[in-house]
């Protein structure tokens, strides 16, 4: 059975540490990357958790960062699950690609940082999402099983891929709308994957709130292209290595899917046809209805867990704030970054 492991900061210091219901154990050695951590401390942790060894400190008494670290390739899929796809007006059973981009290891955050929105986004939208992380470097070609993916994957935490929705449908480019800093809080926790995981990971389920309110509750067995099928395929295209996180795409709910639901019932029918992304679009930024889009004070809360509870990614819960603000809490970040 996998292990649950947190990257935190306690008495001035960055420390990693394997996790038991409500305390944290350290580990031994300092790793100044996931990648560090994953070459020379998982197995260290792995002994530690088997023989439930090592001084306990209470999650409370610690600040919790995020475990994936920059830099790092983030990379993300489009458009993964069926829900999604249908809220928005698009086919899944005519979709005939894996949908790829990239989001900049920049907007990394964790999992209780505000995320900061900018003065010119006016739909800032949410997405749960389960991420893979790289557990070896990949050069070339490969053929990923599902019962080999522990082989590749060497753990899976919770993503949420924020997007300033006017920018991505007005220019198009997904890279600048989903790229800015904070806008992709991870963790609490990276799971270290065992090979009777593997299974499991195609049956957890997400929950996403705004304020309490239920936006997003599904499961990951919504998928078009599964971990194996989008590992197999990107191991064409690039390199990926150690540390590296690939978002598998988020279910039904975002604001986006939400607002095109107002835009059928205003018009007075519903939209039984399948939109082209272009005219998809026009239609999202000519009505011009922000509600259900993310603003300044909204709580967004965040969980990702197994039927059987094995697996439970923590929970993210992170504050929407102005720039302003945003400013202050990079401030106090990098201060913080400086004394650890």
């Amino acid at each position: 059975m996998g292990i649950h492991v947190a990257r935190f900061r306690a008495g001035g210091e960055v420390r990693w540490g394997w996790v038991r219901q409500e305390q944290v154990v350290p580990i031994p050695g300092r790793y100044e990357s996931l990648a560090e951590f994953l070459e020379k401390g998982a197995a260290r942790a792995r002994v530690m958790a088997a023989g439930n060894e090592g001084e306990a400190i209470a999650l409370a008494e610690v600040e919790l960062l995020a475990p994936v670290t920059s830099p790092c390739n983030v990379v993300c899929q489009g458009q993964n699950y069926r829900s999604h796809m249908l809220e928005v007006g698009q086919d899944p059973d005519a979709k005939d690609f894996n949908q790829f981009f990239r989001k900049a290891s920049s907007s990394l955050a964790s999992s209780t940082e505000d995320i900061v929105k900018p003065e010119r986004v006016r739909m800032l939208d949410y997405e749960i999402e389960l991420g893979l992380i790289i557990g070896r470097r990949i050069s070339g070609p490969v053929r990923v099983a599902r019962e080999g993916l522990h082989e590749f994957v060497a753990g899976i935490v919770m993503g949420n891929d924020l997007s300033a929705r006017d920018l991505q449908l007005a220019e198009g480019q997904w890279h600048k709308a989903k790229s800015f800093r904070t806008f992709c809080p991870v963790g609490p926790y990276v799971y270290l994957l065992d090979a009777e995981d593997c299974a499991r990971l195609m049956d957890l389920r997400l929950e996403l709130s705004v304020n309490g309110e239920p936006r997003q509750d599904a499961s990951t067995s919504e998928m078009i292209y599964p971990p194996e099928e989008t590992l197999t395929e990107l191991s064409e295209v690039m390199d990926l290595f150690p540390g590296d996180l690939v978002l598998t795409g988020t279910p039904s709910g975002v604001a986006a899917g939400r607002n095109m639901s107002k835009l059928a019932r205003q018009v007075g029918k519903v939209i039984s046809v399948f939109l082209s992304d272009k005219t998809l679009a026009k239609l999202i930024l000519k009505q011009g209805n922000t509600a259900g889009y993310l603003k300044a004070g909204d709580v967004l809360r965040a969980s990702i867990s197994s039927r059987d509870g094995v697996i439970h990614l923590g929970t993210q819960e992170n504050r929407i704030v102005t720039r302003a603000a945003g400013e202050r809490v990079r401030e106090e970040r990098e201060a913080r970054a400086k004394v650890g």
